[in-house]
This record gives C-alpha cells, structure tokens and sequence, in this order.
C-alpha cells in the first residue's frame, strides 16, 4: 500500500529530483519552525504525510484546492465591542492547483504530527522549544513499526521529514482535472488520476 505523500503546486513540478531549500518556504514563522528541525535532523524538511488513509492525506493539504471559504478577517467593531468578521472567499482564477506524490517507501525522519505545533508555537513566540517537547515530536525510541501502527490506530498524527524526491518514484498522483492530468502526463508521469477530496469547513 502506499503510505508517503507529498502535495505540492503544478508549477513547481519537475520530472526529476526536488530538494527542499529555505528559499520555497515564504512564510517566515514556519521557515524558523523548520530552520530550528534542519539543527535537529541534520537536513532542511520535506514534509510527507504518512498513512494510507484520506485522513492521513489531509495532513498534505491537497484537499485545500477546492476551499472557498479560507478563513476570515476583522472588518469593523459593534457598539457592545464585539467584532465583526467578514468570510475571505476564493474567486474564479484564485484557485491553486496541487498535484499529490504517493510512494510506497521514502527514506527520513518520522515526526508526531499531533505535536508538531509545540515547533510552530515556539517559532511565532521565539521561544526556547524543552527537551520533553522534542520527545514528545520526535520519540527516538520508537522503531518504523510503531510508527505505523500509529497511522492506523490514529490516522492523519504522522509525517515523515525527508530532504529530497525523486518525483518520477512515485507510484500514484493524483490532480484536480482532466487538463491537469494531460499537462502531468505530458512531462513524462504514469499512474495520474484525477481525484477530488472534500475541501476543509472553516
């Protein structure tokens, strides 16, 4: 079965190797997330969820395409003092479009999804992440196995960290439309299907 998947933009595909490398990493909070992983594991992060579930594919965030509603914003204040918020909807032409890489084995460093924020967290506050922390994301002690009866017991709680993909390795893809799948196939890539997942409710 296929357990790794990496989702990533259209455009950013190559037929070929991708290493992960700060300069993709836009958002400056998580860049010092994955900068301050990068001293714990020797390597910048390629995250892959990990699982062979819809829910552990979510972790990816390939079902984020199709969102309309992704998130909303402060836009005025009532006179008791609560706020008011207004829905930011995606428009036509707004619409990403992710292409989702799955593999039956990658080599890396398996993180605890369910804990990964404590990373995040200290990364937004500049605060110092504890030793019992790091146990609680990395847990050095538990062999592959463990992991991935983790996945099964709690789906969508475990991702791999890798440095690099060889794309072409993978052995399902899945994208959002048929003119998609053409584009895909047409760099060279077998096993495209066209898959729609459930967008996020926010």
């Amino acid at each position: 079965m296929l357990k790794y998947h990496h989702s990533m933009d259209l455009e950013n595909i190559i037929y070929g190797e991708i290493k992960a490398h700060p300069k993709y990493t836009e958002d400056k909070d998580y860049k010092k997330a994955y900068l301050w992983l990068e001293k714990q594991i020797g390597f910048y992060p390629l995250f892959l969820a990990v699982g062979e579930t819809e829910d552990d594919i979510r972790i990816t965030g390939y079902q984020g395409q199709w969102a309309v509603n992704i998130g909303s914003k402060i836009v005025g204040r009532r006179k008791n003092g609560t706020y008011i918020s207004k829905n930011i909807l995606r428009k036509k032409g707004e619409f990403p479009n992710y292409v989702l890489f799955s593999f039956k084995e990658v080599e890396g460093v398996f993180i605890d999804y369910d804990y990964w924020h404590f990373a995040l967290s200290a990364a937004f506050n500049n605060e110092e992440i504890t030793d019992y922390e790091k146990k609680l994301i990395f847990k050095k002690s538990w062999p592959k196995s463990k992991w991935l009866r983790k996945t099964k017991n709690k789906p969508g709680t475990v991702q791999l960290v890798t440095s690099k993909l060889y794309l072409p390795d993978a052995q399902r893809i899945w994208v959002r439309n048929k003119a998609t799948k053409k584009q895909v196939e047409e760099m060279g890539f077998n096993n495209v299907e066209v898959k729609r997942l459930r967008a996020d409710e926010f």
